[in-house]
């Protein structure tokens, strides 16, 4: 009787250290299929970008939109008073108000023309760079390939050469 129960106690043991050889293989592996996860970040394919330092107030584009917002404004003044000369209180207010609409919607046209420029200029350099997800830096905690940088040259480049073009267009035309 003695004999069985050693029998079964052995097959207890052996099925334990069987069942933890098998745990402790499945978590190595588990840890070397993952890596490291510090040095894994640099390598990733996950883009940051910083856009407060891309749209400075030094950028061409950003320049060309003050002006053209400025100059929106400067004629909607204008306008304004050439319209409210014999208007009362009343729709001198409802003119302003509708004005004042017309001028936030240029506005946004004249940002979304920037923000789109941007956008191409990102997705050019995540798609050179092998990138399949670019975000705003100022979400990103850690990790990630900080593209800031080529985002800038890449929209000065296209800035210039649309810049050149439309001046040469312009000097072509005028030969015509």
């Amino acid at each position: 009787m003695m004999s069985e129960m050693g029998k079964k106690r052995n097959i207890k043991i052996f099925s334990a250290v069987i069942a933890a050889i098998f745990v402790f293989s499945i978590a190595g592996l588990a840890i070397m299929q993952t890596g490291n996860p510090v040095n894994a970040a640099p390598s990733s394919n996950i883009g940051v970008v910083d856009t407060s330092k891309i749209i400075t107030p030094d950028n061409q584009d950003a320049v060309e939109v003050q002006k053209q917002i400025q100059q929106a404004g400067e004629d909607m003044q204008k306008q304004f008073e050439q319209q409210s000369a014999n208007m009362d209180d009343q729709q001198k207010q409802e003119l302003f108000q509708k004005m004042q609409g017309e001028l936030a919607t240029k506005r946004q046209e004249l940002f979304k023309g920037l923000k789109d420029k941007v956008d191409t200029a990102v997705g050019n350099v995540a798609q050179t760079k092998g990138l399949s997800l670019v975000v705003e830096k100022s979400v990103v905690l850690y990790g990630g390939t900080d593209i800031t940088d080529q985002v800038t040259k890449e929209l000065n480049q296209n800035s210039s050469a649309s810049s050149s073009s439309a001046s040469g267009s312009g000097s072509t035309s005028n030969n015509q």
